[in-house]
C-alpha cells in the first residue's frame, strides 16, 4: 500500500491486486507495530541505514496520511527498553550499546535493575540490566493499513480485491499476470508486494528462484485495567507495549511452520509466560485476545528491493521480515524512485533480489 501510495503520489495510473477480501490482512494485520530500529538492528551496514533513514520518515508520513486521510496512525515515540535476565545477555547488551554509540544510536549505557524500575515500574525480579532507546516508539498497525487504504482512494489508486495471481510472465518487456478465473492483466511495471507468498509468485514466473519463507509470529493482548507498560519493554523471550485502547500486547514467536497463520495452545501460553516474567502483574490480568501472522523471510534475512533482472519491469518490495511497518515509508519512496528514474537507487543495491540469483 506504501509502494502504491508514492506511485500515485508522483502521477502513476496504479492498480492493486490483493487476493484476500481486504487489504493489509497478512502480516501487517498482525504486527505490533514497532518502530524499534535500536532493538533490531544488530551490526552496522546498509540495513542500519535504511532502518533509521524510514524512521526519520515516519513522523512526517503520519502526519501527511492524516491529513490527507483522517485516519490516526497512532504514532507513539515512547522508547524502548531492551532488559535481559542472565549475565551473558548483560554483556551483550553492554556490546550493543558501545558500537550503537559510536554509529550515532540515542542509547544509554548499561542500567542496573534500580534504573529500569524508575523507568518502568514493576518489571520482574530476574530482570538484571537493560538499555534505553529513547526514541523508539509504535504505530498501531491496523489504523496505518487503514490510512494507506484510504490515501489510495485519494490518490485514484485502484483496489481489486479477491484477486488472486496465478501466473506471472513478460512479453516484449512487459509485466502480465494471469489471474484467477482466466483473467489477465499487465502494466508498464509490475511491482511484487505478496509478502510470504512472493516466492511462489515467483517461482511460478520460471524465473531465479528466490526462497521467501514464512515465520510465524503469535501475539497475545492483555487487557490489565490501567496504564503499566510506559514504553516498549524488549526482553530475552518477548515484548511488551501498550496501546491507547489501554491493551497490552506481548509477543512473540519465530515459528518455520509453513503457511499456518493460526494462534496455538503452546505458542501463546509461551508469550503470556514471558509476559508474566517481565512484569508479573500481568498474570492476573485480563486475557483479551490472540493472533498469528506470517512474517516473509529471505534466505540471507534482508529483504528483498528493486529489480528482479537488470534493466527489467518487475520490481521487488517483499522479505521485510520483522521490519515491515517499519520500513514502509523508506519502501515506498524507494520503489517509486525505481520506477520514475528507471534505475534502482544506489540504497537499493546491498538489497538487489540479485544478490540471492
Amino acid at each position: 500500500m506504501a509502494v502504491a501510495v508514492s506511485l500515485a503520489r508522483r502521477g502513476a495510473q496504479v492498480r492493486v491486486l490483493e487476493r484476500g477480501l481486504h487489504c493489509g490482512q497478512g502480516a501487517s494485520a498482525a504486527a505490533a507495530g514497532m518502530l524499534a530500529e535500536g532493538a533490531e538492528v544488530t551490526e552496522a551496514g546498509p540495513f542500519l541505514e535504511l532502518c533509521r533513514a524510514s524512521r526519520a520518515l515516519w513522523p512526517s508520513w503520519a502526519e501527511e496520511l492524516l491529513l490527507t486521510t483522517g485516519v490516526d496512525c497512532e504514532l507513539e515515540r515512547t522508547g524502548l527498553v531492551r532488559v535481559t535476565s542472565s549475565e551473558e545477555g548483560a554483556l551483550r547488551l553492554e556490546r550493543q550499546a558501545k558500537w550503537q554509540q559510536s554509529h550515532g544510536f540515542e542509547v544509554s549505557s548499561l542500567w542496573d535493575p534500580s534504573q529500569l524500575a524508575k523507568l518502568v515500574p514493576g518489571l520482574g525480579p530476574s530482570v538484571l540490566a537493560g538499555i534505553h532507546y529513547p526514541n523508539d516508539g509504535h504505530v498501531h498497525s491496523h489504523r496505518v493499513v487503514d490510512a494507506l487504504v484510504a490515501a489510495c482512494e485519494v490518490h485514484g489508486v485502484a483496489i481489486e480485491t479477491e484477486t488472486e495471481v496465478t501466473a506471472l510472465e513478460s512479453r516484449a518487456g512487459r509485466p502480465r499476470l494471469t489471474l484467477a478465473g482466466d483473467r489477465v492483466a499487465d502494466g508498464d511495471y509490475l511491482v511484487v508486494c505478496a509478502g510470504s507468498w512472493s516466492g511462489r509468485l515467483l517461482g511460478a514466473a520460471g524465473g531465479a528462484e528466490l526462497q521467501v519463507e514464512p515465520v510465524r509470529g503469535q501475539i497475545v493482548a492483555i487487557d490489565p485495567g490501567r496504564p503499566m507498560v510506559p514504553l516498549i519493554v524488549f526482553g530475552d523471550r518477548g515484548y511488551l507495549l501498550q496501546k491507547r485502547s489501554g491493551l497490552v500486547l506481548a509477543g512473540t514467536t519465530e515459528e518455520r511452520v509453513g503457511y499456518q497463520p493460526w494462534p496455538t495452545v503452546v505458542g501463546v501460553s509461551g508469550v503470556a509466560a514471558a509476559a508474566a516474567e517481565l512484569m508479573p502483574e500481568l498474570a492476573g490480568a485480563r486475557f483479551a485476545d490472540a493472533w498469528a501472522g506470517l512474517r516473509p523471510h529471505a534466505t540471507d534475512g534482508r529483504p528483498l528491493l528493486g529489480r528482479l533482472e537488470p534493466g527489467g519491469r518487475v520490481l521487488l518490495a517483499t522479505a521485510h521480515y520483522r521490519n515491515g511497518v517499519l520500513l514502509a515509508p523508506i519502501t515506498g519512496e524507494l520503489i517509486a524512485r525505481a520506477v520514475f528514474e528507471g534505475v534502482d537507487p544506489k540504497e537499493l543495491a546491498a538489497f538487489s533480489p540479485g544478490r540471492l540469483a
